[in-house]
């Protein structure tokens, strides 16, 4: 006797997503509350070269034209002028508000100025007039600080400091501008990309890691993460397709809650070999006890691109950068979404 089995199958469609001004980055996004609009996070190549932060609002079903789009820099001072911002990740703040975490770059007039990324994080209206704070970790003592993510008050980044291969960690409390260090255990590198609130006291952190025991090969993992107690649990390792031997980096990019008790991921990937890069939808569901399950991979390749790189997700949409190589050897970078469809398809 045959058996009728339900099968999943992902199909994947894709949508240029660009500021018209411009070179677009998309580096992060977060839904409106009480809204179907996004705001989306990114940064603007201006003519002159240096980057722009951008913030974006609107809906997601276009290709970026019927939305608004605002360009946000952190203010010079007389004696530092900031020269590139690069927001990564957007949040609803309070009473309509909004919060972006990024990170800038400052020439100072005078004495000498830091020679890498500055890390921020920044509330208030959507045009850049709020308030602007400078994220510090590790007492100051960094070379570059990164702040990738923003939710239920805490923030996540990593920074590294001079002289030091490895890179660092970091959670920043908004109220009190605290910063709290994060690391996998045994890890020589420990990155954290995306943060989502449970809500409470309990926070889905996600990111990837390096280790001796593995050698070159560096892995993303899931954390949950209690902001009472500051204690870790469930920690989880993915590898690209679930398979240790396939890559030597795998990473995710960000999360955000999915349907079923489970989460979904943009992630970045190498192969063992080097030969090759790409991205991917991610899901993972969580067991009965709480624990993290396996891993569901779907690749996201825009069509005709030589590169396609994974930056963030709302629900079943991938938003990221694709490069396109012309004649001319000329590389053309380009902002999309691509949303992923699930298929039930009936297999005999």
């Amino acid at each position: 006797m045959s058996q009728n089995i339900n099968s999943e199958v992902n199909t994947v469609s894709y949508t240029d997503f660009n500021n018209p001004a411009g070179q677009t980055t998309i580096q992060g996004i977060r839904g409106v509350s009480e809204s179907e609009n996004v705001y989306i996070a990114g940064s603007l190549l201006s003519e002159n070269n240096l980057v722009q932060g951008l913030i974006y609002e609107g809906t997601l079903k276009t290709n970026g034209n019927e939305g608004k789009w605002h360009v946000v820099n952190f203010p010079s001072t007389p004696t530092a002028a900031v020269v590139n911002t690069s927001c990564y990740g957007p949040n609803n703040g309070p009473h309509g508000t909004v919060q972006i975490v990024g990170s800038y770059k400052i020439a100072a007039s005078a004495g000498k100025a830091p020679s890498g990324n500055l890390g921020f994080y920044y509330e208030g209206s959507i045009d850049g007039s709020g308030t602007w704070v400078q994220v510090s970790p590790n007492g100051g003592n960094t070379n570059n600080v990164f702040v990738h993510s923003v939710m239920g008050g805490l923030a996540v980044g990593n920074y590294d400091v001079e002289n030091d291969k490895n890179g660092y960690a970091f959670l920043y409390n908004i109220s009190s501008k605290e910063c709290t260090e994060f690391k996998v255990p045994d890890s020589l590198t420990t990155t954290l990309y995306g943060i989502w609130h449970n809500g409470g006291d309990s926070y889905t952190m996600a990111g990837g890691y390096t280790s001796p025991k593995l050698g070159k090969i560096s892995q993303a993992f899931l954390v949950d993460y209690n902001s009472k107690t500051k204690q870790t649990g469930n920690l989880k390792s993915f590898s690209y397709k679930n398979e240790t031997a396939l890559s030597i980096i795998t990473h995710f990019e960000g999360i955000t809650v999915a349907k079923d008790n489970g989460y979904n991921m943009p992630s970045d990937w190498i192969t063992l070999n080097g030969e090759k890069n790409g991205a991917s939808f991610v899901s993972v569901n969580r067991n009965a006890d709480g624990s993290f399950g396996e891993a569901n991979w779907t690749d996201i390749d825009f069509p005709d691109s030589s590169v396609t790189s994974a930056n963030t997700v709302y629900r079943n949409s991938i938003l990221g950068i694709y490069v396109v190589e012309n004649s001319s050897d000329t590389k053309i970078v380009s902002s999309f979404v691509a949303k992923v469809s699930i298929e039930k398809k009936m297999v005999m």
